[in-house]
C-alpha cells in the first residue's frame, strides 16, 4: 500500500501490486538524469562512487546516448542498496502516448483503427534484454476483448480534408505517420465508390524497404489507386533505386 503526504500520480491508500505500479504508473525505462545519478550515490558503497562519478563526467556518451535508465544502473551495479519506495521516487509518472486514428467514420462510425510501429531494439545500455516501446508493445500484445484505457482528442481545426471532395489534396508521411493519411484516403475511397467526384490525391510516403515496411501497399493503397483518384509516390531510403533515386520524401 502506497502512502504519500504530497500529491502523486501513484495509487494511494489501497492495496496495489508492484507489477501494476511498474507497468502502468511510472516510466521505468526513462533515461537517468544527472540528479538521479547523484542521488543514487546516497545508496551506494563508497567503493562504487568513482564509477557513478565517471557516468556523470561522461554523461552524454555513457548515459544520454545509451538511454541508460536508473533501473539499468541498478542492474549494472547490484551493490547499490535501495528500497522499492526510494526507487519509485526516481521514476517520472507514465506519459500519455498519442496515436492518430487511421480510419474514417464513413467506414464504421463505431469503430476506429490505429497504426503503430512496435519498438523492439537491442539495449544500448550494456544490460541484457531489449529496449521495448512501452505502449507499442502493450498494444501489440492485446487480444480481442482486452480492456484498453484511452482518451479521445479532436485533431487541430485545420487538419481535416476539404469539405468539397473534388478539391485535390497532397499528403506527406513516413513510417507509421501514414496513420491519419490512411484515414483520409479511406474516406475519399468510400466517397469515390459512392459515385462522388473525388479530386486528384497524391501521397508521398517514405519508408525503408519496398517489401518490408511499405505499409498498406498491397491492400488498401493498391485498391484505392485502382479507383483512379489516388497516386502514391514512395521513397525507399534503403532502396532508392526502386523510387527513382529518391531516398526521402523531401526529395
Amino acid at each position: 500500500m502506497i502512502k504519500s503526504k504530497s500529491s502523486t500520480t501513484l495509487p494511494t491508500n489501497k492495496p496495489v501490486s508492484v507489477w501494476e505500479v511498474l507497468a502502468g504508473y511510472v516510466e521505468i525505462s526513462q533515461t537517468a538524469t544527472r540528479k538521479n545519478i547523484m542521488d543514487l550515490m546516497k545508496f551506494t558503497p563508497e567503493s562504487l562512487h568513482p564509477k557513478l562519478e565517471l557516468l556523470l563526467e561522461n554523461y552524454r556518451n555513457q548515459v544520454l546516448e545509451k538511454h541508460l535508465s536508473v533501473l539499468d544502473i541498478l542492474e549494472l551495479y547490484p551493490e547499490i542498496d535501495i528500497s522499492l519506495a526510494s526507487f519509485l521516487t526516481f521514476l517520472p509518472a507514465m506519459r500519455i502516448r498519442q496515436y492518430s486514428i487511421s480510419s474514417s467514420p464513413l467506414w464504421k462510425p463505431d469503430h476506429v483503427t490505429i497504426t503503430i510501429s512496435v519498438i523492439e531494439l537491442p539495449a544500448e545500455s550494456g544490460c541484457a534484454g531489449k529496449f521495448l516501446g512501452v505502449a507499442s508493445n502493450y498494444l501489440a500484445k492485446t487480444r480481442p476483448g482486452d480492456p484498453v484505457h484511452v482518451g479521445i482528442r479532436n485533431s487541430a481545426a485545420t487538419f481535416h480534408l476539404p469539405e468539397d471532395p473534388s478539391v485535390g489534396v497532397v499528403m506527406f508521411a513516413a513510417g507509421s505517420g501514414i496513420a491519419p493519411m490512411r484515414g483520409f484516403l479511406q474516406e475519399r475511397a468510400i466517397q469515390a465508390k459512392s459515385g462522388r467526384n473525388v479530386g486528384k490525391t497524391v501521397l508521398f510516403y517514405g519508408c525503408r524497404y519496398s517489401d518490408k515496411d511499405f505499409l498498406y501497399a498491397e491492400d488498401d493503397l493498391k485498391e484505392w489507386e485502382e479507383l483512379e483518384f489516388l497516386e502514391v509516390k514512395p521513397a525507399f531510403s534503403k532502396e532508392p533505386e526502386k523510387s527513382f533515386g529518391n531516398k526521402y520524401v523531401q526529395q
